[in-house]
């Protein structure tokens, strides 16, 4: 029998896939509850309880955020800078 022949694809950045998603989710979530957007000094207990569930997975899409950034300033220049030669950041 003959063997097919490896087909490879490069990889994207992984990180800019997370950060994507994350983007994602949260103009998911942003579109379905838009009440969301009100003011961080409005009393949270007023909310229905659904929506205090989609104001925790939006801290814990904040933290990812954040935590991407955080290991993005770790990195070397060398490994960020190395792709910016592309028109599509992703």
């Amino acid at each position: 029998m003959s063997r097919l022949p490896e087909i490879t694809l490069p990889l994207p950045d992984p990180l800019a896939l997370l950060n994507a998603t994350a983007l994602f989710v949260i103009q998911v979530l942003l579109a379905q509850h838009p009440d969301l957007l009100a003011a961080p000094e409005d009393d949270a207990t007023s909310h229905p309880r659904a929506l205090v569930h989609v104001s925790l997975l939006l801290d814990a899409v904040r933290d990812l955020q954040y935590a991407i950034e955080v290991y993005r300033s770790c990195l070397p220049d060398a490994a960020i800078d190395g792709d910016r030669d592309d028109d599509i950041p992703f």
